[in-house]
């Protein structure tokens, strides 16, 4: 992998025909602003910090060199840059692994989640890490098989009646919690009642939209007892529903659709969660957590196929720093990684060879605007013009190390659907920039009266740094715009997102289900998700249009024309379809890639190995 040593490939570019006097001036003066520099908070405070590390400040050095050049140059010294020093020595031996067909005396495995979950409440989660860990704590009506199949879960079989409305689980009699008490279909019942209840507060209380009662519910019109949820005997739950549901099986085997043990919830209150005090139904139960660290959970002898559990142990190690989470994965103290440092990809392909995973993946790596607060609220052209001004294609394969596939509209790729790509996405760079400085000027910037705003994004190491630096880079190229980067942990960014602090903000949203709707509806008014704040009447009508109607091919037209609405008022600023990219150590068995990137450790097992 070519090194980015700053003066050396600067000089390079310096010598190219028809670059302007002083650009090397310029370049020194750059370079002695770093020590110190002034970075814009989110929330508007101006305030100071000390730069990056002085491995990092080549990097920084050739991206503000970049900014001061223009056009197609800006561009390829962008690219230029991608290429950084490398993260691994060059001299790094890897340690070969012979495994065995035998199983490992140690059934423990050490996972890597990309941060710590928000919390461990499945009514209260809402993030990615949350349901990786939540899978193996908790276990819904019906859950995700290895290949990511939805299969039976603690209902063993269901059926719906003739017009579609009204589904009956059959729940298993051997069904427990962790702490030997029955799991009732009275359980199920109260779960769904707590996330209705807007006293909860949960953000995604908008699952049970289409569940009898649920809105006039969540909007405080109708007390919760009146959702249309049963439980006639403690193994039958009955939902009855609005409209047909055909995403429903998918939809029920997700976090916030768990059952939840009241008794724990009543003894404890918020700290139900901790250990000691949980009381779960999955495969797996919590043993120990730390906030900011590992979690540690052991084998639930509980669970209703416990039998064929093989791991004892699973300890949890959120990294946001994929970088780290490398480094530790090579020092052989993690198993499975939930990320990988992609500057280092094409490396760790060639010394770990199928080591390194990549698969599809159900999910969009996007921006989001603040429709609350200027400059974004009630300006469509300017983010329009945002939106046109990046170079996707550049920004993966270069940024992203063709880990991913250019995204110009929210939903994905789903067989059957036709997506909404804006008809900008056809044209040529020039032309498309071109497009963007019209509109930006429209919407009241220029040269002389440039946007300055800030974009924040999540803390994890360089990949999430670079990738936000490369837009920052396009944007004052192609347009002009200044705009500041700021990074922020984690659980600390959802919930400034919560309560519309970021002005422009990292915002990539995961498929629950394969249907259109798990996209669609994040945007729709009111909606917990929704940190946007986006409101459109019309884009609601066609949802609700959607909700009541069976037939899967009118309904992803109206999801077309939906999205249609999103690509013209510009609530988010798609960049990429996302790929999953994981290192698994070859003696972990028993998963399999799959779109929704779900792998419980109830089906994981450690063969016997010898490292040497």
């Amino acid at each position: 992998m070519r090194s980015c040593h700053e003066e050396q490939n600067v000089r390079k570019i310096a010598k190219q025909p028809g670059m302007m006097q002083g650009l090397w001036t310029n370049w020194r003066k750059a370079h002695k602003l770093l020590p110190m520099r002034q970075r814009v908070s989110p929330f508007g405070s101006l305030r100071s910090l000390r730069t990056r590390s002085e491995a990092d400040r080549p990097h920084r050095r050739l991206i503000l060199w970049c900014r001061a050049l223009g056009g197609a140059l800006a561009l390829s010294c962008l690219v230029s840059c991608s290429s950084q020093p490398t993260v691994l020595p060059a001299n790094l031996q890897i340690q070969q692994i012979q495994v065995k067909s035998e199983l490992a005396p140690e059934q423990e495995i050490n996972r890597h989640i990309a941060g710590d979950p928000r919390t461990l409440d499945p009514t209260l989660a809402t993030d990615v890490v949350g349901q990786t860990v939540l899978d193996d704590l908790f276990e819904g009506l019906t859950a995700p098989a290895e290949d990511g199949r939805i299969i039976p879960g603690v209902a063993t079989s269901w059926e719906t009646s003739s017009d579609g409305k009204t589904w009956t689980f059959h729940l298993r009699s051997d069904a427990k919690w962790s702490n030997g008490q029955p799991l009732t279909a009275g359980d199920f019942v109260y779960a769904w009642r707590r996330l209705a209840d807007p006293g909860t507060g949960a953000e995604y209380a908008q699952a049970l939209t289409a569940v009898e009662n649920a809105v006039d519910i969540t909007g405080g019109k109708m007390p919760v007892a009146k959702l249309g949820v049963e439980a006639p005997d403690p193994h039958t739950f009955i939902v009855h529903l609005n409209a047909p549901v055909p995403y429903l099986l998918g939809l029920v085997s997700n976090m916030y659709l768990y059952p939840i043990y009241e008794p724990a919830v009543k003894q404890w209150g918020d700290d139900w969660t901790q250990a000691g005090h949980m009381v779960s139904d999955g495969a797996f139960m919590l043993s120990d957590r730390v906030n900011n660290g590992h979690t540690t959970m052991l084998k639930n002898p509980y669970y209703w196929d416990a039998k064929q559990v093989r791991l004892s142990k699973v300890t949890y190690y959120p990294l946001s720093d994929y970088a780290a989470a490398m480094y530790q994965y090579l020092a052989g103290s993690l198993d499975f990684t939930d990320r990988i440092s992609l500057q280092e990809k094409e490396r760790l392909q060639r010394l770990l060879g199928d080591q390194v995973v990549l698969a599809p993946y159900f999910s969009t790596s996007m921006f989001a605007y603040n429709l609350t607060k200027p400059p974004f609220a009630n300006n469509p052209k300017l983010r329009r013009a945002l939106n046109l001004a990046i170079d996707r294609d550049i920004i993966v394969t270069y940024e992203q190390h063709g880990v991913g596939v250019p995204a110009f509209d929210v939903m994905p790729p789903l067989p059957g659907y036709e997506q909404a790509i804006p008809d900008w996405a056809k044209l040529s760079n020039d032309e498309r920039h071109a497009m963007a400085r019209k509109l930006y000027h429209e919407a009241g910037y220029s040269d002389s009266h440039p946007l300055e705003t800030v974009i924040t994004y999540q803390n994890g190491g360089s990949d999430n740094r670079r990738l936000v630096e490369a837009l920052s880079a396009m944007w004052q190229t192609n347009l002009g715009a200044k705009v500041q980067i700021y990074s922020l942990e984690w659980k600390a960014l959802l919930q400034a997102r919560q309560m519309k602090q970021p002005i422009l903000f990292w915002y990539a949203w995961s498929g629950d289900y394969p249907d259109p709707l798990t996209f669609m509806e994040i945007f729709k008014s009111g909606d917990g998700n929704n940190n946007m704040d986006y409101r459109s009447p019309q884009f609601d009508a066609l949802l609700d249009q959607a909700g009541q109607i069976n037939d899967q091919a009118i309904r992803y037209r109206l999801f077309h024309q939906a999205e249609n609405i999103l690509n013209e008022d510009a609530p988010v600023l798609p960049v990429y379809f996302t790929e999953s990219h994981h290192l698994i150590k070859p003696y972990v068995k028993g998963w399999q890639s799959n779109l929704f990137d779900r792998h419980r450790s109830r089906y994981m097992y450690i063969l016997a190995h010898q490292e040497s």
